[in-house]
């Protein structure tokens, strides 16, 4: 075989193995499991979460989820196992598989069942709430006990985590701000107009899109505050737009770039280098 010919051979071989290889790093390392954990309130009311965790792992982070829009995702599970859920396309609904292996699981919160219309942006911000996701937290170590949980939120969750945040500072051992309200509007998300992140103890990582077109949700603004407050911020470029900006399939919900996001907040959460600039 004339040299020519072996060193291209030699070089596919290496190809396929390098290919072979990174299919291994990329592919999950056990399936997981998914299961709508419902948790009693005050005056028979109750609040649901979608737990999901990789069979038969024993996390070291639990990721306390909270969606945007109002919240109202209707979780449900036949005796099947299937699961119903509304806003499938929200950045943390769909992405939650992205961020389950043996490390980390996710609990996307629902409404509770005395909010019929979801989370108002004022009942996001009040003891009431932070008092219901005491309950969620208190669920979640009796099932992984020695778990740390860490609160995350997307657009108008990110009221949720700024205020919950700060309420149930021994809770969390991080918060995680996900397309944040950085620029809120007169009658809209005016609970975090002047919201002072430095009264939230556990520590902080903002995470956005450089092209949110959201009116809600400057670049430059929450820049500033992550500047002023020496937060650590992940900026996020390119990805797709399928939708209006202040939706999910945009770069508002990052679409198109869930992997390479993912891959960077937990990195941050794990106290692993992190990507601050998701290209």
């Amino acid at each position: 075989m004339p040299a020519i010919a072996v060193r291209f051979v030699r070089f596919v071989h290496s190809l396929l193995v390098l290919l072979g290889a990174l299919a291994l790093l990329s592919a999950p390392d056990a399936s997981a499991s998914e299961q709508v954990v419902s948790v009693p309130l005050a005056k028979g009311a109750s609040i649901s979460y979608l737990l999901t965790q990789q069979d038969g792992s024993a996390p070291r982070w639990v990721l306390v989820m909270f969606p945007g829009s109002a919240g109202d995702l209707e979780l449900s599970q036949q005796p099947d196992g299937t699961i119903h859920m509304r806003e499938k396309n929200n950045f943390l609904v769909r992405a939650r598989q992205l961020f389950v292996d043996a490390q980390f699981a996710t609990a996307i919160v629902d409404a509770p069942s005395d909010q019929p219309r979801g989370y108002s942006d004022a009942f996001r911000a009040s003891p009431s709430s932070a008092r219901d996701l005491a309950q969620v937290a208190a669920s979640l170590h009796g099932r992984l006990p020695d778990a740390k949980l860490v609160l995350v939120g997307t657009s108008r969750g990110t009221i949720s985590t700024a205020y919950v945040g700060r309420a149930l500072p021994d809770v969390w051992d991080a918060v995680v701000h996900t397309s944040t309200l950085s620029s809120p509007a007169r009658g809209r998300a005016t609970p975090l107009i002047g919201f002072d992140y430095g009264s939230i103890r556990p520590r902080q990582l903002f995470v956005h899109h450089a092209d949110d077109g959201c009116f809600l949700c400057s670049y430059e603004a929450l820049r500033r505050i992550a500047e002023r407050g020496q937060y650590a911020l992940i900026t996020v470029h390119g990805g797709d737009v399928r939708g209006e900006p202040c939706e999910a399939s945009s770069h508002h919900g990052f679409y198109g770039r869930d992997k390479a996001v993912v891959a960077a907040i937990k990195a941050w959460i794990s106290g692993q280098p992190w990507q601050d600039d998701v290209g």
